[in-house]
């Protein structure tokens, strides 16, 4: 303690409190983005599957065509997503692994400090973005083939 803050303890006034730095640190951001998107990714696989299943059980087995356009729809564009979703995990795994083996020959070593191109996160995105807009074109289908075939409005 300096002598100017004993002073200050001493006549009785407080000492200013520490300010604590304002905000989040960005790896802090970085980690709550990733575990926002695996997370979503994860409940999107479990609504596709859940969705299939809703379609299986909406189709006509004594029909010729067991299931109708909506039902086909919804089928086809909530595999698209499961297809997407596995995509982007093939795509993640090509573009990391050549990133990685490209630092890894400039450094040679596993501990350097790299930074991470904006475009190599922007084309991961393109894939997350893409299953979630199949996802949700595929539960509007089905929910309109829903509606239609169990005559609810």
């Amino acid at each position: 303690m300096s002598a100017s803050d004993e002073a200050g303890a001493v006549s009785g006034e407080e000492a200013a409190p520490v300010k604590k730095p304002a905000g989040k640190k960005l790896s802090d951001i970085e980690k709550a983005k990733n575990d926002a998107t695996g997370k979503a990714s994860d409940v999107g696989r479990q609504l596709a599957f859940a969705g299939i299943a809703t379609v299986w059980l909406l189709r006509d087995e004594q029909s010729l065509r067991p299931f109708e356009t909506g039902l086909a729809a919804a089928l086809t564009l909530l595999a698209a997503a499961l297809l997407v979703d596995f995509l982007q995990y093939v795509h993640c795994s090509w573009v990391w692994k050549d990133f990685y083996n490209t630092q890894y020959d400039r450094h040679n070593h596993d501990d350097a400090l790299v930074d991470i191109p904006e475009g190599l996160s922007a084309s991961l995105y393109r894939f997350f973005w893409a299953k979630i807009c199949l996802l949700l074109l595929g539960y509007s289908a089905l929910l309109i083939a829903a509606v239609k075939k169990l005559h609810i409005f």
